[in-house]
């Protein structure tokens, strides 16, 4: 899957411009703050209808511009198909285009363009709380299925009106029908998540990590259901959501709520369910976020981003769009090597962000060359050209 076309009209800090780009991808360089992000979450956006950087559309379009636009052209040489993509965004509005026609349908659209990335803020993947590892598991599973996206919306929707539930009802027998419906809902998202991490841990230790060097070390996933966060060994095996039965996960759903009842009446909200679940990221034997540094974080989080998207060329038949952003600031030789190893061995379209020009991309000779200059309050891109501005002022 390539990127052959980029247009951005009053996108950030993009008045109007119109790229192309080349099979292997592009290096972006320019000083901080004059808009090689902005550039790569255009094209995050266009794959995903959501940004890597914010949840509000608002802040997307020029802040003086009625509309903002990102438009492309796409290939999947696999299907010999090529596509036009549109998204335009207003006030409070969003509308997609393909091929020149308007459409409604999401998934259609977003199955026409896949895209992964790495950017700092992925790195409270492992600094922060458990909200950004569910959000990476999550986000994880609707590139490789784009169908989940109904079961986190409905789980979400269930959830909120349980919610409520809990706050402004007396009525026993409608909660316990929006607990039904919620325990269903959940073992959904459950099993979808521990699939995930089982799919991730498999491309890392069978295929990623081995052809890197066994001096990486290792690198896991471990799924930590609330629900189960009490249970003994046995217990979570007998009660994980895989292919077999269901039932004795629900039994022990039904019995957190009857446990958490008076609990949940005076807090007025759901106190179980995968809302709370945590994903641990084991690295040499460590669970990272505790002891890992800068670095370490880095290249876990960029190795997870790169077993993603060998998960999607696996499931999907098709390589996703690698987007880096300032991939290897903070990381020594070794490691930078690593990803540049990466780079070399697959042919993954893909396009880095970076203050200054790098020795090491001299050899991904067939990037375009672009940088990315901040004049009269307008970004613009130079191809080609040698990287002289200083970004000391």
């Amino acid at each position: 899957m390539l990127l052959e076309k980029l247009a951005l009209h009053r996108f950030r800090s993009y008045h109007d411009i119109d790229l192309v780009f080349p099979s292997a991808g592009a290096y972006i360089t320019g000083c901080n703050g004059s808009g090689k992000t902005n550039l790569l979450e255009s094209i995050f956006f266009l794959a995903n209808l959501s940004s890597f950087r914010t949840n509000n559309r608002e802040e997307l379009r020029n802040w003086d511009a009625a509309q903002g636009i990102v438009k492309a052209t796409v290939a999947d040489r696999y299907a010999d198909r090529q596509s036009e993509l549109a998204v335009q965004l207003s006030a409070g509005t969003r509308r997609l285009w393909l091929n020149g026609k308007e459409t409604r349908e999401t998934r259609e659209f977003t199955s026409r363009f896949t895209a992964v990335a790495f950017h700092p803020g992925t790195l409270q993947v492992v600094r922060g709380g458990p909200a950004g590892r569910r959000y990476l598991i999550d986000r994880g599973i609707t590139s490789l299925h784009p169908g989940f996206v109904r079961v986190s919306q409905d789980f979400q929707h269930v959830l909120k009106q349980r919610n409520s539930l809990l706050r402004t009802s007396t009525d026993t027998g409608f909660l316990a029908a929006w607990t039904e419906r919620f325990i269903t809902a959940a073992i959904q998202l459950m099993r979808a998540r521990w699939r995930h991490a089982e799919l991730l841990n498999s491309i890392l230790s069978a295929e990623l990590l081995q052809d890197l060097g066994s001096d990486i070390g290792t690198l896991s996933l471990d799924y930590r259901p609330a629900i189960l966060a009490k249970c003994s060994t046995q217990q979570y095996e007998r009660l994980l959501p895989t292919n077999g039965t269901d039932a004795p996960l629900r039994e022990h759903f039904l019995a957190e709520a009857q446990r958490l009842q008076h609990a949940e009446t005076a807090m007025g909200q759901t106190l179980f369910g995968p809302q709370r679940d945590d994903i641990a990221i084991n690295f040499c034997g460590r669970e990272s976020r505790g002891y890992a540094s800068q670095g370490q974080q880095r290249l876990v989080v960029f190795l997870l981003v790169a077993a993603l998207a060998l998960g999607i060329q696996r499931q999907r038949g098709h390589r996703p769009v690698m987007l880096l952003d300032d991939i290897v600031s903070e990381l020594d030789a070794r490691n930078r090597e690593i990803i540049f190893t990466f780079l070399k061995t697959h042919a993954f379209q893909t396009f880095i962000t970076a203050t200054e020009e790098r020795e090491q991309f001299d050899d991904l000779n067939s990037l375009a060359r672009f940088q990315v200059q901040r004049l009269n309050d307008q970004t613009t891109l130079r191809n080609d050209m040698p990287y002289a501005a200083s970004c000391t002022h």
